[in-house]
C-alpha cells in the first residue's frame, strides 16, 4: 500500500535519526508541529516551504551505505542511490509529493502538455513490486507486472528532469495496456512530463494489429503528437505475429524488454536494465529494426487557419470523400489513398497525413461507422 505524507516523513526522519526539535529547527518549525505532521494529525503548512527544505535536509542525513540502500529500495528506485545531495534531495522530494496521475480524457491532456503542474508520479500500490533487487537488472512478470515495470522506468526517467531520447516499439498483445482501464492515462501523464521535460519519443508502431486496435491506438496517441515531440514510423512488410517482442529505450540509461509468443500461456517474463553495456545492446537491436522502417505520417504545424485551409481543400469538394467531425477538434478526412487528420484547436493547428494501407483501412471502417 502507497505509504501517506505522515509515514514518509516518519521514515526518513528514523533512518536519519532526526529528533522533531532538529527538524524544527532547520525547518523553522515548532517542534510540536513537526510532531503533527509526523503523526499525521497536520498536512503540509500553506505560505511556508517544507517539502523542498526538507528533501535537501534528509538528502545530507542520508550518507552511510545502509541508509542509501534502504532509501533506495523504500523508493523503488531502479539503480543505486544517487551519489549526489542534490541528485538525492531532488528524488525525495518527488517521492514526498507523488501521487498516481488521475484519468485524463483528450482535452485536459492536451492542456497539461504546456502545465507545470502536472506530477506523474505514480504511487499506486499495484504498479510496486518487490521483485529483482539487483541494481542493474529487475524482473517483473505477466500483464501486471508489465504496468508495474512501465510505471518503475518511466518514472525513473521523468524524475531526473533531463531531457531525454526514447525509443518505443512493441508487438506483443496490448492486454496489459488496457485491462486496467485507468493505466492508459497513467501512462500517456509521464509521457506528457517526459516532453515538457525536452525529451523526445521515436516510435515503431506495430500495424500487424486489428483495426479497432489500430485507430484505438491512433487517438491515444493524437495528444502526444500534437507536441511535435514524436516522430512515429511503421515496418512495411507483412509478419506471422508469432515471435512477438517490446523494446523501451532510454538512450544510455535504462531498458525495459520482452518476448512472447502468439496465445501464450502464462506469465511473460519483463525485464528492466540499467547496465550501461546492455542498455547499449537493446539500442543497437532496435535501431537495426529501425532501418527498415518507414515515417507512419507526415506531421505538419501551421501557423494560421487560413493555412490549415489551404492543406485541407484539396481533401473537400468531392462526393466520394468520407469526412467526420466525431472528435472533438479533430476533422478526418479521406481521399485517392490518403488520409488527413486536422487538430483544429489553438494555433499552431496540427494537420497529420497518412498513407499506410492498413491505418487508411482502420479509419475509413471508423469513419463510416460514425456516418452510419
Amino acid at each position: 500500500m502507497a505509504k501517506t505524507l505522515a509515514e514518509k516523513i516518519d521514515f526518513l526522519m528514523t533512518l536519519t535519526n532526526t529528533r522533531n526539535s532538529e527538524l524544527g529547527r532547520a525547518l523553522h518549525f515548532d517542534a510540536s508541529y513537526i510532531s503533527r505532521i509526523r503523526s499525521g494529525k497536520r498536512g503540509l503548512p500553506k505560505g511556508q516551504p517544507f517539502v523542498e527544505p526538507a528533501s535537501i535536509f534528509f538528502a545530507h542525513g542520508i550518507h552511510e551505505e545502509y541508509q542509501k540502500a534502504a532509501a533506495a529500495q523504500e523508493l523503488n528506485l531502479i539503480g543505486p542511490w544517487p551519489k549526489k545531495e542534490k541528485e538525492a534531495a531532488k528524488l525525495i522530494s518527488g517521492w514526498l509529493q507523488s501521487q498516481t496521475p488521475q484519468p485524463a480524457p483528450i482535452d485536459r491532456m492536451l492542456a497539461a502538455i504546456t502545465s507545470p503542474a502536472i506530477s506523474p508520479k505514480a504511487d499506486k500500490g499495484a504498479y510496486r513490486p518487490g521483485e529483482g533487487n539487483q541494481d542493474t537488472i529487475r524482473f517483473f512478470y505477466g500483464n501486471e507486472g508489465k504496468r508495474s515495470a512501465v510505471i518503475q522506468f518511466l518514472e525513473r526517467l521523468a524524475s531526473t528532469g533531463e531531457a531525454l531520447h526514447l525509443l518505443l516499439y512493441s508487438d506483443e498483445d496490448m492486454d496489459w495496456l488496457y485491462e486496467d482501464p485507468d493505466f492508459p492515462d497513467i501512462w500517456a501523464a509521464y509521457l506528457i512530463k517526459l516532453i515538457e521535460n525536452g525529451s523526445s519519443i521515436r516510435i515503431i508502431h506495430s500495424i500487424g494489429r486489428s483495426l479497432n486496435e489500430m485507430w484505438e491506438a491512433v487517438q491515444k496517441w493524437l495528444p502526444l503528437y500534437m507536441t511535435g515531440a514524436i516522430e512515429p514510423y511503421y515496418y512495411p512488410m507483412l509478419r506471422d505475429g508469432v515471435f512477438r517482442r517490446t523494446m523501451f529505450v532510454a538512450q544510455g540509461r535504462a531498458a525495459l524488454i520482452s518476448n512472447s509468443v502468439k496465445d501464450q500461456k502464462g506469465e511473460v517474463l519483463n525485464t528492466i536494465i540499467t547496465e550501461p553495456r546492455a542498455v547499449d545492446v537493446v539500442e543497437g537491436e532496435f535501431d537495426a529494426y529501425f532501418t527498415f522502417c518507414k515515417p507512419l505520417m507526415e506531421i505538419a504545424k501551421l501557423g494560421s487557419r487560413q493555412e490549415l485551409e489551404d492543406v485541407g481543400r484539396k481533401f473537400r469538394d468531392l462526393a466520394s470523400d468520407l469526412r467526420t467531425e466525431a472528435l472533438p477538434g479533430v476533422d478526418i478526412m479521406l481521399k485517392d489513398n490518403t488520409a488527413a487528420l486536422f487538430l483544429k484547436t489553438d494555433p499552431p493547428y496540427i494537420a497529420f497525413m497518412l498513407k499506410e494501407p492498413r491505418m487508411l483501412a482502420a479509419l475509413e471502417e471508423y469513419i463510416k461507422s460514425i456516418n452510419k
